[in-house]
This record gives structure tokens, C-alpha cells and sequence, in this order.
């Protein structure tokens, strides 16, 4: 029996994991490109990209324009007023350049999901990669999530000269400069993009582990979701088990699947402050349903040996 499960578990195992990867990185060759990118984030932060070429002039015409101010003061109770608009890109702080910045990107960059255009769970592209994909849009608009926008707002802020880097609270990915932080500031930094590589906060990670993971849930297409959750499900199976272990672990692994998906009601919400309550739920009911499953398989197969 013993020998039958040194094979039988890693064979299990194998089977979970292509599974599970496939069914969330269907393209092998991508996913290898989006680990090579998340591992060194500085890297993603390209000003020198000759596609932002064209959208740095418009978005220095956009600075331009905004810091038009009048070029003589106020008569004060002259009938009619006489100004001269003037160009004065000086008076904009490095916070409002910045903050317009933020606004041109969000503008230029319509939010969409990475399954939507990359057929992945996740993927950070290079700015190239992004005017690429535009390319087989009707409209030819890049669209992206948080991270290909951080990529853009990190990159265009860089080459205004704004020293900027990417972070990331394993749930959202946005931009830090000495000024401040853009494109919606997440939770705690569990990642930051540093001239060295990455910079990693460990405590911060496993405290946002629980959310993060909550929110993926609760936004990836739930069809894929019962594709990974039927196929653990079918491999925590017995042929001899009861119908009763079988039935209660199945629904407790429908119950963890939902209560994480409820984790976030309004997904697209990207505050600080979000209630993780559901997502711990979720996780006590899955590992309810792995024990349940686990232990009737066990004794299914104590009972087989027995009866031989």
C-alpha cells in the first residue's frame, strides 16, 4: 500500500499542476516571458522605447496647454477683462505633471482583463508587446490592467525625468516616485522595482496573500475556475468511498470556490481598506473539503487492502 502511494501521490500531484497551469497559462512560451518580466520589474520601466515617441509629444502638448495662464493681472472693476493666453509649462509642480500623467495614461490605455487579451491568468508586457497587440484592434488602442498601465505611467514619467518604479501588493501594480504614488495605490508593498532588481517585503507579502488571492478568484472566469476545482476534486476520489464523504466534500469545495469569489463584491475596487474576511472563509472550507476527501479516500483504500 505504502509503495502504491509514493507513485500514486506524485502522479496526482503532476496531473493537478498541467492541469492548473494550463488551464491558467494556456500559452507556455508567454508564461516563461511573463515570469522572466515580473522578476525584474525595473526592467519594465523602459523610457527609452522609440513607440512612447509619438505619445510624448502629445502628452507635452497636453502640458503645455493645461499650464496656459493669463499673462497680465486682473483690472479689478474694469468692464471687460483683455487676457493673452501664454504657455507657461514651468508653473506645473512635479506633483501635477505627474498627476496629468496619470490622467493621460488612464485615458490613452482602456483597462481590460489579461484573459480578455492575452488568453492568460496574468501578463506584464513590454511597452513594444502592448503597440503590438493594439495593432490587431479595430480601433488600434492599447488595452491593459494595472500592470500594463504602471508599465506605461512608470516609463512615460522616466522620460520626463521623474524618477519612478513599479510596485505591487500581489493584487495591483502601480507607481512610486519621490512625489508621491500614482495609478491608485494599493495595500502594502509586497514588491518594489529597484536599480538592484526586485525588492521584496516578506511579511507584506503573506499578509496580502489572502486578499490578492481573493480578488483573482473572485474576477477570472468562473469556468475556469470549476475546471481546476473539478479536476482536484476527481483526483481526491475513491471508487469505494462513501457517497456521503463524497457529497459533503464536494460541496464544501463549492463553498470555498464561492465564498473566495465573494471576497470582492465590486472587483473592480482597488482601495486600501478591503474586508478579507470572505477569503479566509474560503480557505477554511477548501481545506475542509481536501480533509474530508482525503481522509474517506484514505480509509477507502485501508478497506480494499483489507478485503484482499
Amino acid at each position: 500500500m505504502m509503495s502504491r502511494a509514493i507513485i500514486r501521490i506524485p502522479l496526482k500531484l503532476l496531473a493537478f499542476g498541467i492541469v492548473t497551469i494550463l488551464t491558467l497559462f494556456p500559452d507556455p512560451i508567454q508564461l516563461s516571458r511573463h515570469l522572466s518580466h515580473v522578476t525584474n520589474l525595473e526592467k519594465m520601466v523602459q523610457p527609452d522605447a522609440p513607440e512612447l515617441a509619438a505619445m510624448e509629444v502629445e502628452l507635452l502638448a497636453r502640458l503645455d496647454a493645461s499650464a496656459i495662464v493669463s499673462s497680465q493681472p486682473a483690472i479689478q472693476n474694469a468692464p471687460e477683462r483683455s487676457l493673452t493666453p501664454v504657455a507657461k509649462p514651468g508653473v506645473r509642480s512635479p506633483r501635477e505633471t505627474q498627476r496629468e500623467v496619470e490622467r493621460f495614461v488612464l485615458e490613452k490605455v482602456p483597462y481590460d482583463w489579461d484573459w480578455n487579451i492575452w488568453g492568460s491568468a496574468d501578463y506584464m508586457p513590454t511597452i513594444a508587446e502592448m503597440f503590438e497587440k493594439a495593432k490587431s484592434y479595430a480601433d488600434g488602442k492599447i488595452r491593459e490592467d494595472c500592470d500594463g498601465r504602471a508599465v506605461m505611467a512608470a516609463s512615460l514619467m522616466r522620460r520626463l525625468g521623474y524618477d519612478s518604479h513599479i510596485v505591487t501588493d500581489l493584487r495591483h501594480v502601480w507607481v512610486v516616485t519621490k512625489e508621491g504614488e500614482w495609478m491608485g495605490p494599493g495595500r502594502a508593498k509586497s514588491v518594489r522595482s529597484t536599480s538592484r532588481g526586485n525588492k521584496t517585503d516578506v511579511w507584506a507579502t503573506i499578509i496580502n496573500i489572502p486578499v490578492s488571492l481573493s480578488y483573482g478568484i473572485a474576477v477570472f472566469p468562473l469556468w475556469r475556475e470549476c475546471i481546476i476545482a473539478a479536476t482536484a476534486y476527481l483526483l481526491l476520489l475513491h471508487r469505494k468511498m462513501g457517497w456521503r464523504s463524497a457529497v459533503i466534500g464536494g460541496i464544501l469545495l463549492i463553498e470555498g470556490l464561492l465564498f473566495m469569489r465573494l471576497g470582492y463584491l465590486a472587483p473592480q475596487h482597488v482601495a486600501r481598506d478591503v474586508s478579507a474576511w470572505p477569503s479566509w472563509i474560503g480557505i477554511l472550507h477548501l481545506l475542509l473539503a481536501l480533509g474530508v476527501l482525503m481522509r474517506s479516500s484514505h480509509m477507502a483504500r485501508r478497506r480494499v487492502v483489507s478485503a484482499q
